[in-house]
């Protein structure tokens, strides 16, 4: 398997995608390390850390994947992300911007919201909304791509967009419990809809409503009280595909952690990482299953939470003897 995509293939692609007139797949980016990165996809979830929280996330896709001129092809995303509580607002706020790079296309998504919570026995219980913005941008030009005929007008007008502007919503619910938690959320609900280009030529991006289904649960064993086990689920659908992630991480004494993921038909992952302070930082590694990904995937997250601890009261007493 070569790790250089023949320019034939990215021309066809292209072509045959201009022709059609609706690019209607507009795909959200992908983490395999998605249980460290909730808010991003579920405005529910802001605020439920006790914290603020920052969260850093690149991901490399098939690592050194080029086309026949050197051109990089591969997929790059990079996220970060922050949340926090806020008690007077009775909820907690958030902002994550994303920017995801393939071939020859640039997204750049900002989302910003607000989530409700309301004590549910033990467990909190967050309902949020957020408003997002994508912004779409192309680096095509002569030189990195070569049509059968240039004067094509769909052609000439691919060549000439430069971006166009989305504005979508978000809503989500996140059920937060000392040992296990269920999410449900889905993006992009408007499907917003818009030509590359003001002449109507270039394709019609047409952006496909999400949805996510989370859980996750942490079982520990009293004859091995250091160590905690966390199997979870992650699902997600645009109504026409459907992916689900199978996780397994065992954390020991809160501080280093190392598991495996399973993209059903697509990928296997492995998971390490460990905590310093109030800092997380891990590690996974796709290996595909799938020929086109021969050379892998890498994923580098980077946390930090900031404790918003209420500083105690402080209580005392006179000692009669000494008044």
């Amino acid at each position: 398997m070569h790790n250089k995509l023949p320019r034939v293939i990215i021309v066809v692609i292209l072509l045959l995608t201009v022709a059609a007139g609706k690019l209607s797949a507009q795909q959200e980016p992908q983490f395999t390390q998605n249980m460290f990165n909730f808010s991003s996809v579920n405005p529910g979830h802001y605020g439920l850390t006790d914290g603020i929280c920052v969260t850093g996330l690149l991901r490399e896709q098939w690592l050194g994947f080029k086309d026949d001129n050197g051109n990089k092809v591969a997929p790059q995303t990079f996220l970060i992300s922050g949340d926090a509580p806020f008690r007077v607002l009775h909820g907690g706020l958030g902002l994550s911007i994303v920017q995801d790079k393939y071939g020859f296309f640039k997204d750049m998504y900002v989302k910003l919201g607000y989530s409700y919570h309301k004590t549910i026995g033990t467990g909190t219980l967050g309902i949020g909304l957020n408003v997002s913005f994508l912004n779409k941008s192309t680096t095509f030009t002569s030189d990195n791509i070569q049509a059968i005929d240039m004067d094509d007008p769909a052609v000439k007008a691919l060549l000439s967009a430069k971006s166009i502007l989305f504005t979508d919503f978000s809503l989500g619910a996140f059920l937060k419990y000392p040992n296990y938690y269920l999410s449900f959320s889905s993006t992009q609900i408007l499907q917003s809809s818009q030509f590359l280009d003001k002449t109507g030529n270039a394709g019609d991006f047409k952006l496909r409503r999400h949805y996510y289904a989370a859980g996750g649960y942490d079982l520990s064993f009293p004859a091995y009280p250091g160590y905690v086990f966390t199997p979870s689920v992650y699902l997600k659908s645009d109504g026409s595909t459907f992916q689900a992630d199978l996780n397994a991480l065992v954390t020991y004494n809160k501080k280093v952690w190392g598991g495996v993921s399973y993209r059903i038909n697509e990928t296997v992952a492995l998971m390490v990482g460990f905590r310093f302070n109030d800092i997380d930082i891990g590690y996974s590694y796709d290996i595909p299953m799938t020929r086109v990904g021969a050379t892998g995937s890498h994923e580098i997250m980077v946390r930090y939470i900031f404790k918003l601890e209420r500083e105690k009261a402080r209580f005392g007493y006179r000692n009669t003897r000494f008044l």
